[in-house]
């Protein structure tokens, strides 16, 4: 990030993803467990532009391709974010068609959320909401993506043991 960035604007525009890989020892059987923990904040969560109550520009209708962070002009920024968020709602519709083919490699989101979206993992899904009316459009997306997301069924979660010596 450039000194003197608008942070807000760069964590608006970009999603962080944190892994903290665990490799843990039971003393009394010697036998290893190894897991993985990803945090995942995505871009524009919290920091949505909104559009005018008419929707946008003077004579523009909002269409479905206006994304899912709609009103935030031709930054290309925010347009990729907005293509990494679509092909998450892919994969989630994919996965919950229960289809073969899973289009993780079309977006390096989904790519590195790959291994936390198949079976054998446990998902915890914490969406921040607001109360406030004058964020009522920004709390309905969020809503209507857990909804999407808690119908992903993703197996059950297993203990990965290993052999450390």
């Amino acid at each position: 990030m450039e000194q003197g960035a608008d942070f807000q604007e760069y964590e608006a525009t970009s999603h962080v993803i944190v892994t903290v890989n665990v490799i843990s020892t039971n003393i009394a059987t010697g036998v290893g467990t190894v897991g993985k923990i990803q945090f995942v904040d995505l871009a524009g969560s919290d920091l949505v532009p909104k559009r005018p109550v008419g929707g946008g520009a003077k004579g523009s209708k909002n269409t479905a391709s206006d994304g899912l962070l709609a009103g935030v002009g031709n930054n290309s920024e925010w347009k990729f974010a907005n293509k990494s968020l679509a092909t998450l709602s892919d994969v989630v519709s994919a996965r919950c068609q229960f289809m073969r083919s899973v289009p993780y490699r079309n977006s390096t989101l989904t790519h590195l959320l790959r291994d936390s979206l198949e079976a054998d993992t446990k998902v915890l899904l914490v969406v921040c909401v607001s109360s406030d009316p004058n964020h009522l459009q920004e709390t309905a997306s969020s809503l209507r993506f857990a909804s999407r997301m808690r119908r992903v069924n993703v197996g059950k979660a297993t203990k990965h043991t290993v052999s450390l010596t």
